[in-house]
């Protein structure tokens, strides 16, 4: 397992002027890493997972380019039997084919965990003033943000599990927040 010694994150955008948080990590060899996301990504990944806290929906983001790219047989959430059934072809719960937020929650708490402790884990400068406290106070999380962007993920992974939804959505009833 590697350390990555964040050194900055700043607010900037990027050339076509969107808004991006930029995560500046030293890795063990010296070298820089980059990690950039939109500022959003925190709402959004509260909002996916039903989180409380910013700063561990912060963790998770800082975390999730260490996960590998699609759950296989050593998915940590496979190990403890996150399944979407008890049948031989179940596969590992992720986001979208959970039955509840719950699970989907647990299944991504487990992979962040486990990429912490076999790949990658993202830490603050011992002894100095943690950069991420920039994004901790800055992080623009608002309640109404996650109670919409909550009910566009309720929406897909609906979509998902079961097909079309028993109401369509339409002009004259947008989802809440629009």
């Amino acid at each position: 397992m590697d350390t990555y010694e964040v050194q900055a994150a700043d607010a900037t955008t990027t050339s076509t002027g969107t808004p991006i948080w930029m995560v500046t990590m030293r890795k063990p060899d010296g070298s820089i890493h980059c990690h950039t996301f939109p500022p959003s990504t925190i709402e959004w990944r509260m909002a996916e997972y039903e989180l409380v806290n910013p700063d561990e929906a912060l963790d998770i983001v800082l975390h999730e380019p260490y996960l590998p790219d699609a759950p296989g047989r050593d998915d940590a959430a496979l190990r403890v039997g996150l399944v979407t059934s008890t049948r031989p072809d179940a596969e590992a719960i992720t986001l979208f084919n959970a039955a509840s937020t719950a699970d989907a929650r647990a299944a991504h708490r487990l992979r962040v965990a486990d990429a912490k402790t076999s790949r990658v884990q993202v830490l603050p400068p011992s002894g100095e003033e943690d950069p991420l406290n920039v994004i901790r106070a800055n992080h623009g999380v608002t309640a109404r943000g996650i109670r919409a962007k909550r009910e566009r993920v309720d929406i897909a992974r609906w979509q998902m599990v079961y097909g079309e939804l028993p109401v369509p959505l339409s002009p004259e009833r947008p989802l809440l927040g629009q």
